[in-house]
């Protein structure tokens, strides 16, 4: 996490010294991968504990849900050189701790799942000149498994760094929020990855 604050850090500084590519993005297509880690926030995932002394005996409960890593990928076509539309399918895993204290007895549980948000965004770039471009993007979208299937949005922003004409780096930052019942089920998701570009002029 510290390393890839420093990279983003020192694109953004490098961006205002580097030569231009002069590339026109308009009409052009961008397929991407990308890897992240994702921290979870809200009712859904509340860590919960409960501890009791009765006796000379410990009792205690403890309940952890953590999201962990992602894996998506992105299809995105520049509309104008500031403006892209993106289709994304994101996977989602995260993970389930779960122990207890009786008396002399500990024992815990562990347990993982995973689910899939496919989600359609709008992608402004802030300089599209350079080689090094600043974004801001946000949409909405589906995210499902095999239980439940619900409407969510997201907005973040990163940067884009071309390598060449047709390949560059991506990396940054999005919130997520699912609309669910009776919780707060928002996480925010890091992330890192390549975008290669088809028909640049």
């Amino acid at each position: 996490m510290k390393k890839l604050t420093i990279l983003i850090a020192v694109m953004f500084v490098a961006s205002a010294f580097t030569s231009a590519f002069a590339i026109d993005r308009t009409g052009t297509f961008a397929v991407g991968g990308h890897v992240g880690y994702s921290f979870g926030f809200g009712d859904a995932f509340q860590e919960m504990e409960w501890t009791e002394q009765w006796g000379t005996s410990n009792w205690g409960f403890k309940y952890e849900n953590k999201l962990t890593y992602s894996f998506w990928a992105d299809f995105k076509y520049g509309v104008t050189p500031n403006f892209a539309l993106m289709a994304c399918v994101d996977y989602q895993a995260g993970d389930v701790d779960v122990s207890g204290t009786f008396g002399g007895y500990t024992a815990g549980a562990s347990a993982t799942y995973d689910w899939t948000n496919v989600t359609g965004n709008a992608v402004i770039t802030l300089s599209p000149e350079k080689n090094t471009c600043p974004y801001l993007t946000f949409g909405t979208g589906i995210y499902f498994n095999e239980d439940i299937s619900k409407p969510g949005i997201n907005l973040g922003g990163g940067i884009e760094h071309f390598f060449q004409e047709n390949l560059a780096f991506d990396a940054g930052t999005r919130y997520h929020m699912i609309f669910t019942e009776g919780q707060n089920t928002n996480y925010i998701n890091v992330y890192a990855g390549l975008n290669y570009y088809i028909g640049v002029k």
